[in-house]
């Protein structure tokens, strides 16, 4: 889980590429072969997408996301090992919730990162930064459309005719 968070936070403050940084951490989260809705990593999974939908403009989206976001990290009872402030990241979270709800513009966001874990993040990362501007690239910001998507329609057909073959409509 600790080398999908390095590479979740240089995705989201470097790229800004919050699709894949959603897709990052679900991935190993549904490694874990005890992994729930309510555990902690899931906060970020949602604050990535709602990060998504809000540079996207979808507010509606953007402030579910950030809602459940805030719930599910208020509801864990322990201190989650996510490298960051968990009291400043709920203060984050709260903002954002009240941004989208007064219609502000998206601007990039800074996770309260702790010392020593962005410092592991740097040594990995050696361009690692906070990226002061918005990234407006096509590719990124509008990335479920863009994406590549072959795999996933030439599986569904393949279920599709496999259910056909099987007598399943």
């Amino acid at each position: 889980m600790k080398e999908a968070l390095k590479l979740f936070y240089f995705q989201f403050h470097t790229e800004q590429h919050y699709f894949l940084c959603h897709d990052i951490l679900e991935e190993a989260w549904k490694e874990n072969p005890h992994f729930n809705k309510n555990d902690a990593i899931v906060s970020l999974i949602l604050f990535s997408t709602g990060c998504y939908h809000y540079r996207r403009g979808n507010l509606i989206g953007a402030k579910r996301s950030f809602i459940k976001a805030l719930s599910v990290i208020n509801a864990v009872n322990i201190k989650p090992d996510l490298g960051l402030d968990i009291t400043t990241y709920k203060s984050l979270v709260q903002n954002m919730i009240d941004n989208v709800g007064q219609e502000q513009p998206f601007a990039p966001v800074h996770l309260p990162l702790n010392t020593a874990f962005e410092q592991q993040i740097i040594q990995q990362f050696p361009n690692y930064i906070v990226t002061p501007y918005v990234i407006d690239d096509d590719y990124i910001v509008h990335h479920h459309i863009k994406r590549d998507r072959s795999e996933v329609i030439a599986a569904r057909k393949q279920a599709l005719q496999q259910r056909k073959l099987h007598g399943f409509n």
